[in-house]
């Protein structure tokens, strides 16, 4: 799990930020002043830094340095309320990665992540090849979940029509991500989640089903599902999120 680091005495800007990437898998820590700030990072070494430059205790430049020297390899973006083209050309050039002016994008600072993240893990091509299995009794669903990701994400995509098969591929091929339907034949997919779990396998579980009961949807998630899509399916929405668990394991590759 990629670790996140927000530094802002802002508790709203923090709130925000924490809730975008810890919904897509990051873990995320925050700090109010520039001494918390560098206590964290030393102690949980994270790979992001979200950075304000006007903190109560100290230059955010100031920190800056004192990061980029403790660690050079931190990928650190400044988000700011400071429009400053002095100050953004001064940060640039210590090594901060993106200068962001308030307000900002959620989407925005998530793609920059998965922009600045995909470049770091992929240096010397040594990225592992996620992989990925879509589980449901459908054939035509199968295909058409295929066809939508294979163009989009550099990942390898198995195929199972049963919890049975699902189970014994899980199993056998360790996928990182599985896509799981409910409603199939024999065991269901709540059974398939439950199973996986008391295994300790750590494969990340999207529940992809036409069953929309609150019930249904908080017993996968309970069992250790980490998100329930409702079919019929939004793309964009699983491209989403498919995106964001790639990048929270370390093995997003989008193709382009």
């Amino acid at each position: 799990m990629i670790k996140l680091l927000v530094v802002d005495d802002e508790q709203g800007i923090c709130e925000i930020i924490e809730k975008t990437f810890s919904y897509i898998g990051f873990r995320v820590f925050s700090a109010s002043t520039a001494k918390k700030a560098l206590q964290v990072f030393r102690k949980e070494k994270p790979k992001i830094i979200f950075l304000d430059l006007m903190m109560p205790d100290r230059d955010g430049i100031d920190i800056l340095k004192e990061l980029r020297t403790i660690d050079p390899s931190v990928i650190v973006i400044i988000v700011t309320a400071k429009k400053d083209d002095k100050a953004r050309q001064e940060v640039l050039e210590l090594g901060a990665e993106e200068f962001i002016t308030k307000p900002f994008s959620r989407n925005y600072l998530r793609d920059v992540v998965v922009q600045k993240m995909h470049k770091v893990l992929d240096q010397g091509g040594h990225m592992q090849t996620p992989k990925l299995l879509i589980a449901d009794d459908e054939a035509e669903f199968r295909a058409t979940l295929k066809e939508f990701i294979a163009p989009r994400f550099n990942c390898d995509i198995e195929e199972a029509q049963s919890a049975e098969e699902a189970l014994e591929k899980v199993k056998r091929l360790q996928p990182d991500v599985v896509l799981l339907d409910v409603k199939m034949p024999g065991l269901s997919g709540l059974d398939v989640i439950a199973t996986m779990r008391q295994a300790c396998v750590i494969s990340k579980i999207i529940v992809v089903s036409a069953w929309q009961s609150a019930e249904v949807v908080n017993k996968a998630i309970s069992l250790g599902a980490c998100d329930y899509i409702s079919k019929p399916v939004s793309m964009a929405v699983l491209g989403d999120k498919l995106k964001g668990i790639l990048l929270s394991i370390g093995k997003l590759v989008v193709k382009t």
